[in-house]
This record gives structure tokens, C-alpha cells and sequence, in this order.
């Protein structure tokens, strides 16, 4: 698991945290009628947890980015070692046929 599914993981479990939170207040209030101070604290409740789900989802933009710019990164660096093998190779190639050309030159 990586780091950013972790964070993921650990942003929709506040989430869910959250919303539990809230289910069960309002389940636990409904027998009676709120009163005013009861009324504010739940709807702070409810706009701490569209906060929360703001962050979690920001945080998920901002790790959905970072992972594409590694992958760009990676996908570069990956072209970058197979044009040095490519010529590596060709280099050694070259260098092969000229041992061979003066060992035969040699033996002559």
C-alpha cells in the first residue's frame, strides 16, 4: 500500500467517522425537539464535516497529481537509461569488430 493510498485510506475513515458521529447524534436527539444551542452545534457538526470532506478530497487532488508527475518523471528516466544502453551497446559493438579485425590482422 502506498503512501497515498494510505493518506486516502485514512481520509475517508474521518469522513466516515464523521458522518457516524452526526447519524448517531441525530438519531440519539430525535426523540425530543433541538433547541436553539443544540441546533448550532449539529450544524457546526455538519459544516466541520463538508470542511473535513473538503480536505479529504484536496488532499486526494494533491496526491493524484504528485503520483503523475512521478510516473512523468519515471517514464522519463526509464527513456533516458534505454538511449544509454542503446548507444552503450553500439559503442561495445563497434569496439567488438575492431579487437576482431586487428586479431585477424595479427594472425596474419
Amino acid at each position: 500500500m502506498t503512501r497515498h493510498d494510505r493518506e486516502v485510506h485514512r481520509l475517508r475513515d474521518e469522513l466516515d467517522r464523521c458522518r457516524a458521529e452526526l447519524r448517531d447524534e441525530l438519531e440519539r436527539r430525535s426523540g425530543g425537539s433541538l433547541d436553539a444551542a443544540e441546533r448550532a452545534r449539529l450544524l457546526q457538526k455538519v459544516a466541520d464535516a463538508g470542511a473535513a470532506k473538503r480536505r479529504a478530497e484536496e488532499a486526494l487532488r494533491s496526491a493524484a497529481d504528485a503520483d503523475r508527475q512521478k510516473a512523468a518523471e519515471i517514464r522519463r528516466l526509464h527513456e533516458e537509461c534505454r538511449a544509454e544502453v542503446s548507444r552503450v551497446s553500439k559503442e561495445a559493438n563497434v569496439e567488438i569488430r575492431r579487437l576482431v579485425r586487428l586479431v585477424c590482422q595479427h594472425r596474419r
